[in-house]
């Protein structure tokens, strides 16, 4: 017996084993620039070389105002993939971040929405990469993570409604508020999170650096498309 407890423990202490007391294993972060936000992600930000899922029942609901802090501070192109409502410039440059580095991307189909993602990812070049589309089964998921893991960027993948399960580590909802966007973690390494994270920092911090009719209401960074 001694000998069985022996050689399993020669086992277990190969740096390949991972056991649960070790706790979850770093993984390069960028902060996401809201504090309640950082505090309750693993890493203490948005994953890099991975790819997020955020659900937003409704475009426009702050989803951008959530992701430009990470965005302007990834320095690096930016590549949107077939945003729902077209991106709106000025608030855009108000959030700091450069319309020179913008790629918005329209496919024609789902298939090719999800073959640019998964090429945007696997560059090297993107800082970050963001695809509005619903239904990507496990399969597409899975190679969109490999993609990130090669490119090494930060991945979004926003959606109206979540799937069931998913390799993607983490899943966020966001929801609009009166006091400001509310987020809640749905699905990160750790145990669950129950309460929503309110976000109220999000459009004062931005309303004081944009012209008044950006702050009054275009914080979303789309606009019709009339």
């Amino acid at each position: 017996m001694d000998t069985q407890n022996s050689s399993l423990d020669d086992v277990l202490r190969h740096p390949a084993i991972w056991r649960g007391e070790q706790g979850a294993v770093a993984q390069p972060c960028l902060p996401s620039g809201h504090a309640a936000l950082d505090a309750v992600l693993p890493g203490g930000g948005w994953p890099r070389a991975s790819v997020s899922e955020l659900v937003v029942r409704r475009p426009g609901s702050g989803e951008l105002a959530l992701l430009w802090p990470v965005l302007r501070r990834c320095n690096q192109p930016v590549v949107l993939i077939q945003p729902p409502l077209l991106p709106y410039a000025p608030a855009w440059q108000a959030a700091g971040v450069a319309l020179t580095r913008l790629i918005w991307v329209r496919p024609a189909s789902r298939a090719d929405a999800l073959w640019a993602m998964e090429q945007a990812l696997r560059e090297p070049g993107c800082g970050a990469v963001l695809g509005w589309m619903d239904g990507v089964d496990d399969r597409a998921a899975r190679r969109l993570l490999l993609a990130s893991r090669e490119g090494g960027g930060c991945g979004f993948l926003l959606c109206a409604r979540a799937a069931g399960a998913s390799p993607l580590p983490l899943r966020l909802a966001l929801e609009a508020t009166p006091a400001g966007p509310a987020v809640r973690v749905l699905k990160r390494r750790g145990s669950p999170l129950a309460e929503a994270i309110m976000l109220t920092e999000t459009n004062h911090a931005l309303a004081g650096a944009v012209p008044a009719d950006l702050a009054a209401g275009r914080l979303s960074g789309h606009r019709n498309a009339a």
